[in-house]
């Protein structure tokens, strides 16, 4: 498995809007081959988050990146400033 961290900061004030887009972009990214699991976590208080992709492979990953480009771009009015990926090529799940 492989993994893309995106930390991201939001305007606060508009929270609903990200929770919006989020449920609407939900459904592209379970379509994403490859794709095995995708969270987002951030705080209400200052807006600060991050979204983890889980990926099969590095491959799928790359493949998978112009895809999720285009949905970050999308919701770039509802952020304060640009997101920054990191990539991790271990991943393990700890509960399985």
């Amino acid at each position: 498995m492989y993994a893309r961290i995106t930390r991201f900061q939001m305007d606060p004030s508009r929270e609903a809007e990200v929770v919006a887009q989020l449920d609407e972009v939900s459904v592209q990214l379970k379509a994403i081959p490859g794709m095995i699991a995708a969270y987002s976590a951030w705080r209400s208080a200052d807006g600060q988050g991050v979204t983890t992709g889980i990926y099969e492979s590095k491959a799928a990953a790359e493949a998978a990146a112009p895809e999720v480009q285009r949905m970050l771009s999308g919701m770039a009015s509802l952020m304060t400033s640009p997101p920054s990926a990191e990539e991790f090529e271990n991943v393990r799940d700890v509960l399985a």
